[in-house]
């Protein structure tokens, strides 16, 4: 918008000098005939201020640094004006005021820390409802780790959005892989929140280039261990005196026929169980990470499970996970299993054991798992070498030499 007037006086009132013989540094914005006034911060003899040329007198250290900074403030004050303009506003003499003051909540510089900060502080209040405290941990995590890398690397508390670039991302990454000893995809978490606050900030005007644009995020694949048959009957027949070993096997054979996940099982109630017309009995339970609906028909051995421990204070007394993953790796020795088991190995071998080796299809299984498509199920789901070899005898019993000729 084309203004008609636009002037900044700096002045000292004579009615306001001090005792020491100091006077406040004010300035006076006119715009179009309107007026507004404020104090700079700043101080000076009132023998020293020139009125004319509206600065202060003298050569010396002290006059130079008050007239550099009046100056900086002048060309703040017409780069605020710019920024009012380019956002469509039309300038008046207290709106220019409060852009400068940083009270213009659209033209304020964010902060990387700040941003993250105010997106970790709504998601707080959702931890429990629709957000797994796991998943809360990792944005508080990811801020902690942020503010040691900015510390260590530029010797501040913060960055402005407009600092970061693509430099800054890749530094990151190299101090999560060699400060922190991360593996590419523990990195990889926390360099995809960051980029997620980075895309907030883009959304929300806060910035106006995204410096992930040209940066690729990459994860390495990695072999997801599951059961075989033969492993897992080795644990359904383990048989063990010691108690903790005997629930944690319970726990984990649960999470084996069910296909659910340690948190699920931990918020397991009696509500979420129903039986339908034909006698089936289904446990039908949002996921605690996604709160995506898992619908899952109780198999036999999982109703063992929940027979066998029921009247107890817990509908499943499932251990600590640290605990639980202990024991699991005590019984894979016993029951002679090469293979490094976590409880969440149990999710892994529902889905390609005793689902999909049984030739459950894909999207049936993705149902059960709480997955919204078929592509993150596969990321669990291993066909082992067994199903595969059976489904290509088929193929071979079709396309023989003979059917050929």
């Amino acid at each position: 918008m084309v203004r008609s007037s636009f002037a900044i006086l700096f002045f000292i009132r004579d009615s306001r000098v001090k005792r020491d013989g100091t006077a406040s540094i004010e300035v006076v914005l006119t715009v179009n005939g309107e007026r507004c006034a404020f104090s700079t911060g700043k101080k000076v003899k009132a023998s020293n201020w020139d009125k004319v040329k509206q600065q202060v007198k003298g050569k010396d250290d002290e006059s130079k640094c008050l007239n550099n900074f009046l100056t900086a403030l002048k060309a703040k004050l017409y780069q605020k004006e710019a920024e009012l303009l380019d956002k469509g506003f039309i300038i008046t003499a207290e709106l220019l005021r409060d852009a400068y003051l940083d009270k213009v909540e659209i033209l304020k510089e964010k902060s990387l820390l700040e941003v993250l900060a105010d997106h970790n502080k709504e998601r707080k209040a959702m931890v429990g409802k629709n957000l797994a405290p796991a998943t809360y941990w990792v944005f508080e995590y990811t801020a902690r780790l942020l503010t040691e890398y900015i510390k260590q690397k530029y010797q501040r508390e913060d960055l402005y959005l407009r600092e970061l670039n693509i430099g800054f991302i890749q530094g990151f990454h190299a101090f999560l892989l060699s400060e922190k000893k991360m593996a590419q995809n523990s990195a990889t978490k926390h360099l995809k929140f960051l980029k997620q606050i980075v895309n907030i900030a883009v959304a929300n005007s806060y910035m106006t280039f995204n410096p992930f644009l040209p940066y690729k995020i990459e994860r390495e694949p990695v072999e997801i261990d599951f059961l075989d048959e033969e492993e897992l009957r080795k644990v359904i027949n383990f048989d063990t005196p010691i108690p903790r070993f005997e629930r944690a096997k319970d726990m984990f054979l649960f999470g084996c026929f069910t296909g659910l996940s340690y948190i699920d099982i931990k918020t397991l109630t009696p509500e979420h169980f129903e039986k339908d017309g034909a006698g089936r009995i289904w446990i039908k339970k949002r996921r605690v990470k996604t709160d995506v609906l898992s619908r899952i028909p109780l198999l036999p051995i999982a109703k063992l499970i929940l027979d066998k421990y029921k009247g107890g204070d817990k509908l499943l007394p499932i251990q600590d996970p640290a605990d639980v993953n202990k024991y699991l790796k005590d019984i894979a020795i016993l029951c002679g299993i090469n293979k490094r088991i976590t409880f969440h190995t149990s999710r892994h071998t529902f889905a390609s054991t005793v689902t999909l080796a049984n030739n459950i299809s894909l999207e049936v299984v993705s149902k059960m798992l709480g997955h919204t498509n078929t592509r993150m199920t596969t990321h669990y789901a291993k066909l082992i070498d067994k199903c595969i070899g059976e489904q290509m005898d088929k193929l071979m019993d079709t396309f023989t030499r003979e059917a050929y000729y």
